[in-house]
């Protein structure tokens, strides 16, 4: 009985206006695009309740691992091993996500990437993330242009050519942090429109 109490409970959660959820906006950075070889390195992550970004519950996180080549990570994130001198333990950061995230909505450009590597470090550390659903500013905006445009020419769902449409202003790419933020402010003037 507690399983369907549960269900009912999430499916009438679900069931609310939009403006009555609350999400956690997240971007996570990587040493390459498998979480099956690559390791996370940081997760950043912004709670909303919009129409407000709650900037004070914003966290940051270096995650500690054990990749001792950061392949490309130097370039695309500007992360280098000097970096990681006093990093998290990813079960304490999983742990307070998973806090975060129950009965909430994550939101992340490019959910396929970022939820991935978050399950894949989830349950090599036993810990559940359950939120109530997921939303991909990526998979919106691509189905908002084939709605009005034949073919989406390469780069256009980047997340800042997605802001540039909305006229939200650049942000500094590839930073977890400031990815996070850029993702909550897309899925906000997606939704407004």
């Amino acid at each position: 009985m507690g399983n369907l109490k549960r269900w009912i409970k999430r499916w009438l959660q679900r069931n609310k206006p939009w403006t009555e959820h609350t999400y956690v906006a997240l971007d996570v950075e990587s040493s390459g695009l498998d979480p099956r070889s690559d390791q996370l390195l940081a997760v950043a992550w912004v709670v909303i309740k919009p129409p407000v970004i709650d900037y004070a519950s914003g966290r940051y996180y270096l995650i500690k691992h054990d990749q001792t080549e950061l392949k490309q990570s130097p370039v695309v994130h500007g992360l280098v091993s000097k970096d990681f001198i006093d990093p998290t333990e990813p079960a304490e950061v999983l742990r307070e996500l998973a806090k975060v995230l129950k009965d909430n909505i994550l939101v992340c450009h490019y959910i396929q990437l970022d939820w991935g590597f978050l399950q894949h470090a989830a349950k090599q550390h036993g810990i559940k993330l359950e939120p109530l659903a997921r939303f991909d500013t990526l998979a919106y905006e691509a189905q908002r242009l084939k709605r009005h445009q034949h073919h989406i020419a390469r780069g256009e769902l980047t997340l800042n050519a997605c802001r540039t449409r909305y006229g939200l202003p650049e942000y500094n790419a590839h930073h977890a942090f400031s990815d996070a933020i850029a993702c909550g402010e897309l899925m906000l003037a997606q939704r407004y429109k």
